[in-house]
């Protein structure tokens, strides 16, 4: 008996997840509707309403089947008058100047799910991305890209990948937010959880301990934004002979990096040399 419950909790959690990304690409096309006539508008209020109501109870469900009574309780007493009378349902709040807008319902719903780690990112398919991320340099060179500088790589990377994930974002979307600076990573995938940084290693007059320490810092600070819980650093060598990706891993392993940051190491193809367009970043 337990064993089914637990099944059916977990099938419920998966289910939450996908219901909350569902919803918010959904609100997100309502935002930016254009022209829709005024049925049309009517129509996509209701359906948004009745997907709050139907995700507030999946969660109430969920509770319950942790056997969490009192939780159950204030979360019932806290949204089951704003489900059924239907006001402020569209709130939107920010916590940071840099972060989209989002329904305060949501998140205030995610913070309730937030100790049961049901919104983690989904490792199956954040392994499908990092294979994806290995064949950069193959994207580039069928994109025939000359490379200038990062941007010039993330970019062409960040289409192919939109081709898989619709809500991916470039850069200036989440809130890593410390004392002095604001940290951005090159892209966000809001439905993994993730959040990807690239580095381009062009010749042997590149440090790499200190192209690697960089991205330390950068693990270091991005920290604070719920959003994103996965962080992959790509690093693209131009010239491979400059290390062996054993080297690199390595050097990587040195400097203990949090557990929840992976590497991909991508060799440049050595027929498309580096222009020397000045650095953009």
């Amino acid at each position: 008996m337990k064993q089914i419950e637990q099944s059916a909790i977990d099938v419920l959690g998966h289910s939450i997840r996908e219901s909350i990304y569902y919803f918010e690409r959904t609100y997100e096309m309502w935002v930016n509707r254009g022209e829709l006539s005024e049925e049309d508008l009517n129509w996509a209020k209701e359906d948004l309403e009745m997907n709050l109501a139907e995700l507030y109870y999946r969660i109430l469900a969920y509770l319950e089947l942790k056997g969490l009574p009192q939780l159950t309780e204030t979360f019932k007493n806290k949204f089951y008058p704003i489900i059924q009378e239907k006001q402020n349902l569209f709130k939107e709040v920010s916590m940071f100047p840099s972060e989209d807008l989002k329904l305060l319902i949501i998140r205030e719903f995610e913070a309730f799910l937030s100790p049961f780690q049901i919104l983690d990112y989904n490792k199956s398919e954040v392994k499908k991305l990092t294979e994806i991320l290995k064949d950069s340099d193959y994207i580039l060179k069928n994109c025939n890209t000359q490379i200038t500088n990062e941007a010039s790589i993330y970019k062409e990377v960040k289409w192919v990948l939109s081709l898989y994930y619709p809500d991916i974002r470039r850069r200036n979307r989440a809130s890593f937010i410390q004392q002095f600076k604001t940290y951005h990573p090159d892209i966000l995938i809001p439905s993994l959880y993730t959040a990807i940084e690239y580095k381009l290693i062009k010749d042997r007059s590149d440090n790499i301990d200190v192209f690697i320490d960089q991205i330390r810092i950068d693990a270091q600070n991005y920290q604070g934004d719920i959003h994103y819980q996965h962080f992959i650093s790509v690093i693209y060598i131009m010239d491979a002979s400059v290390a062996t990706p054993r080297s690199i891993e390595i050097c990587w392993e040195s400097k203990k990096f949090p557990h929840n940051w992976d590497l991909v190491i991508v060799n440049g193809s050595p027929s498309r040399p580096l222009t020397s367009t000045t650095e953009l970043r």
